[in-house]
């Protein structure tokens, strides 16, 4: 009898142990699920708090160093599956998990990323060295093992390039439809120099494709931007060049 108490109560004291481990597991946890998750692309600096309830800078790999994304702030509720994540003084986000179906849904998504992020979907953007800040807002998103489903609006603000020397080149909007396996985009021009339109679709398979037109803002735009504009593609019309990208193959095969 004595030794069945002894069991139960070293029982008791292992799992309030372990109870209490998961509760007042540190922040940095948080971080090394996240770059686990991103296969090393994004992970979480200065953190503070609890996995729980915390906070931290996210932190984007490129190449050998690291992009500074923004001061995120998490909170997990656990009987609901759910993290709320807050960037900066925005409104949060709820991120919410389906274990079963391997399902995550995302509501009232807004985030602000570098343009380099691009290049990640997008190698062939690379010579470009595109500059200014990605701006992302969606309603809803669903991610499973298909992809992703959804619709999400970007603004690209204070457009740059490192092939010209006028900044910015404009303001550009870009909606994204996700569609399970591929994901379908529309550029668009705000306002600016340069005006660039454009369809695209990408998918893991061969990655990104765009098909469209860019050419100069009448004015002294014309002369300002021919050089850039003859980097883009051919001019298929008087002043209007072909802004394409084509899947890279592997070459390998």
């Amino acid at each position: 009898m004595t030794s069945r108490r002894r069991i139960s109560t070293a029982l008791l004291f292992g799992s309030a142990f372990l109870i209490g481990l998961a509760f007042f597991a540190p922040a940095s946890l948080m971080g090394h699920v996240l770059e686990r998750a991103s296969g090393g692309l994004l992970s979480l600096a200065q953190t503070s708090g609890s996995v729980w309830q915390g906070s931290g800078i996210a932190l984007l790999k490129q190449q050998s160093h690291y992009q500074t994304l923004g001061n995120y702030r998490w909170q997990v509720k656990f009987l609901s599956a759910a993290i709320k994540v807050q960037a900066g003084e925005s409104s949060p986000m709820t991120v919410r998990l389906h274990p079963i179906t391997g399902q995550v849904d995302i509501d009232n998504l807004h985030i602000v990323l570098p343009v380099y992020i691009l290049e990640i979907a997008a190698p062939q953007l690379g010579p470009y060295q595109l500059q200014g800040t990605l701006d992302a807002n969606s309603d809803h998103l669903t991610l499973d093992a298909s992809g992703l489903n959804g619709q999400i609006a970007v603004d690209w603000l204070q457009a740059a390039s490192a092939l010209s020397d006028i900044r910015p080149l404009g303001d550009y909007h870009i909606l994204l439809q996700g569609n399970g396996a591929s994901l379908d985009a529309k550029l668009s021009t705000q306002s600016g120099k340069l005006l660039l339109s454009a369809t695209g679709r990408y998918d893991k398979s061969s990655g990104m494709n765009i098909d469209g037109t860019a050419q100069a803002a009448p004015g002294a735009a014309e002369t300002e931007l021919n050089e850039l504009l003859h980097h883009i593609g051919p001019e298929i019309g008087p002043g209007v060049f072909k802004l394409a990208l084509i899947p890279q193959t592997d070459t390998g095969r």
